[in-house]
């Protein structure tokens, strides 16, 4: 979802006068995320397991499960941060501390240890720092990493952070457009 979370201005405004059916998708997202989950299934009533996991809380969750409905994203789980309960927090929304995120990550890593995940996140934020730092502790259980260019050009740091994931064997796609990030996903047979 277009969040413009490095513009709080602009988010407080789509926050307070924009509804659900207003927003927008990046995209080719469906198309890439209906793949991954899809992927690897005989039967097409059966996907794979999607995490949604976000820095947005969770008096937000009627907003996201519409959102996802309406652009026909997989169903997934949703872990969310804690309800802010003071009007400033509305300014930092999806903002600060992102341990929560690595945390809820880690959690769903350690109750399934036999799956295969990919990670799907933007350099907007700490994305690319969390999804390291996880794939430090589960190397083998992490087959990808996609992390989508926010800004008009590549990040130094994002692009340090994806090449020590390169040196830890997962495969990585740093990109602008989601069509990329599909092209990536069958060139390494992660989608067909």
């Amino acid at each position: 979802m277009v969040s413009h979370t490095r513009n709080p201005l602009k988010k407080l405004y789509i926050l307070l006068f924009r509804n659900v059916n207003d927003r927008k998708v990046f995209e080719d997202v469906v198309a890439h995320y209906q793949a991954l989950s899809s992927t690897g299934q005989k039967n097409p009533s059966e996907q794979n397991a999607f995490f949604y996991v976000s820095s947005s809380e969770w008096n937000l969750y009627r907003f996201i499960t519409q959102f996802v409905e309406i652009n026909k994203l997989p169903k997934a789980v949703l872990l969310l941060k804690d309800i802010k309960t003071s009007l400033m927090d509305l300014f930092i929304t999806g903002r600060g501390d992102h341990n929560h995120k690595f945390e809820k990550i880690k959690h769903i890593l350690e109750f399934y240890p036999n799956l295969q995940y990919t990670l799907l996140g933007d350099d907007s934020q700490h994305d690319p720092y969390l999804y390291e730092n996880i794939c430090k502790i589960f190397p083998v259980n992490v087959m990808a990493v996609y992390i989508r260019q926010t800004g008009n050009s590549k990040k130094e740091k994002t692009v340090a952070a994806l090449k020590n994931l390169e040196g830890l064997n997962v495969k990585v796609c740093y990109f602008k457009n989601s069509s990329e990030a599909i092209a990536h996903s069958r060139s390494i047979g992660l989608i067909s």
